[in-house]
């Protein structure tokens, strides 16, 4: 496992898309944080987490049929200040690995496994899901526990081949670590409104070759929050999110003229329609649109489109 190191001293490897909403290439399109335990009846899950409590994360990555993926590495840790570079890893903690083989007990496993988390491992998707237990006293000589702490998590797709040259496809997330009496919640999308019609819970709708369509999302009720916020001057005010999501598809055809496109690549509450042309030629096509409400809180829905 320890193959994977390097890339977590690399830093991001993204490069520029012709288009940003071109899916042609892997792509880290979101990753979202989430407090373990029954989500809020109206709120939904809260993206937000006090001292002690544990933070569950998934992301959502595209990998190309022809270029299949590991998965994704995570890592983070509490920051001091605001920092650019991530965490600072303990390189040491990934040497225990090494000794470990196909005769290792549970045991040895669980506490080399300890000691990662110690230097900032959270897990590996698929096999180990990434997670975090927010230190107790994770505030302690915060300014105001109201206003709280970060912390820097930060995620990279793995190659399925480990001799791979190519640099990973990374990004990273902020999570806040508060006592906030408003604290942040994910949205969730609903729904999505395609040509005027709700698809409700389908996994996606059929198009034609060439056809324009206009795509509306929809957030569950209660998912743009009005929340307290400190000015610079100290003073208490009350906001309301402004969610924004940005649009991926798929190509569906290699000759550029035929294929598929989006008008625009996000687009702002409460005007949230975007116009999607299908590619000219048939098959499945993926489509992604992913929210997030500015404060940390992302979902996401992911569309399989039959082009006939």
């Amino acid at each position: 496992m320890r193959w994977f190191l390097p890339l977590l001293l690399t830093g991001c490897g993204t490069t520029e898309l012709t288009q940003s909403w071109q899916l042609d290439r892997h792509r880290l399109l979101g990753a979202r944080a989430e407090v373990a335990g029954t989500p809020d009846p109206v709120l939904g899950t809260r993206a937000e987490p006090r001292p002690g409590e544990t933070l569950l994360f998934s992301s959502l990555r595209y990998t190309p049929e022809d270029e299949p993926s590991a998965g994704a590495l995570w890592i983070g840790c509490l920051t001091d200040g605001d920092t650019q570079t991530g965490c600072d890893l303990d390189e040491s903690a990934f040497e225990d690995l090494d000794d470990l083989d196909e005769n290792a007990s549970p045991e040895d496993l669980f506490e080399a496994l300890e000691r990662l988390k110690e230097a900032g491992f959270l897990g590996i998707e698929p096999d180990l899901p990434p997670s975090w237990l927010v230190p107790e006293d994770a505030l302690d000589g915060a300014e105001d526990p109201l206003e709280g702490v970060s912390a820097f998590v930060n995620i990279t797709m793995l190659p399925e081949d480990e001799s791979s040259s190519e640099m990973p496809e990374a990004g990273f997330k902020r999570v806040a670590v508060s006592e906030a009496t408003t604290p942040n919640h994910n949205p969730d999308i609903t729904d999505l409104i395609v040509a005027g019609e709700s698809i409700g819970d389908a996994r996606g709708f059929t198009a034609r070759r060439g056809y324009t369509y206009i795509l509306k999302p929809v957030l569950s009720e209660g998912h743009i929050e009005t929340y307290s916020y400190l000015n610079t001057q100290g003073d208490e005010e009350w906001r309301v999110e402004k969610p924004y999501f940005t649009w991926y598809t798929e190509l569906g055809a290699s000759d550029a003229k035929k294929q598929a496109r989006f008008n625009v690549d996000y687009s702002l509450h409460p005007y949230t329609s975007v116009e999607w042309t299908a590619p000219k030629k048939a098959g499945l096509v993926e489509i992604n649109v992913v929210v997030r409400d500015r404060r940390g809180g992302v979902g996401w829905r992911t569309l399989l489109v039959n082009v006939l």
